[in-house]
């Protein structure tokens, strides 16, 4: 059985000249893309290429057939080398680009996740675990998304005050990559070393209250999709 080869930066650097083009505007960047594959390789179940590739994708059409089969190899290559590297003892080699001032440079990465996040059948609160706990693992990713603050001031809920909001997003962006892991090895150890995981507990409701605490609803949130 061959190995297939590892992911290189002229790898990457192909792909987004593929993203790139006029007719495929709409296609996530390289940054969202590897956030979503941190999700999807990190899921409670398997999420099959079929599911994400499209949402990578988005509703774009690549200028030739070629073009799509070969974008369609990187991005199978790019999850295998982000579901390779979640797995390594160093964890992910996160890409991040800069960011215009006032935004933050992970908000797009982790927009990127919390998409992947949507992808699981069953869902992330939706397989019997503590929702609280499963809360907890999300909110860093909320939090530098910007979701956190947007839904709170959607519902007119109490935000932090400038100087504190910057305390909680710098402790979030500094230890994201241990937040990445966590969650990595918290599906892991229950998708593989215990019992197939079941809907045991009762199913979240599409109107009622997302359990990640965005305020908004389940199916404005991780029910979308």
């Amino acid at each position: 059985m061959n190995t297939p080869a590892r992911l290189t930066e002229a790898d990457l650097d192909r792909l987004d000249e593929l993203l790139s083009t006029p007719e495929m505007e709409n296609s996530m960047t390289l940054d969202a893309i590897q956030g979503l594959l941190c999700a999807v390789s990190s899921s409670p179940q398997p999420v099959p290429p079929e599911k994400w590739i499209p949402v990578v994708l988005g509703e774009g059409r690549f200028r030739t057939e070629a073009d799509g089969k070969e974008a369609e190899e990187l991005l199978l290559r790019f999850h295998d080398e982000t579901f390779r590297e979640l797995a390594g003892e160093d964890g992910i080699n996160m890409l991040s680009y800069p960011a215009e001032e006032g935004e933050e440079e992970l908000a797009v990465w982790c927009d990127g996740y919390l998409e992947g996040t949507q992808l699981a059948e069953p869902g992330w609160f939706e397989v019997g675990e503590d929702e609280e706990m499963v809360s907890e693992l999300l909110y860093p990713f909320m939090l530098l998304s910007g979701r956190l603050k947007e839904s709170a001031l959607e519902e007119g809920a109490e935000w932090p005050a400038p100087d504190e909001e910057k305390r909680l997003v710098d402790e979030a962006r500094e230890s994201i990559a241990f937040d990445i892991s966590e969650a990595y090895h918290f599906w892991f150890e229950r998708r593989v070393n215990r019992e197939p995981i079941r809907r045991e507990a009762t199913k979240v409701g599409r109107n009622d209250p997302c359990p990640c605490g965005s305020g908004k609803k389940y199916k404005s949130c991780h029910g979308a999709g």
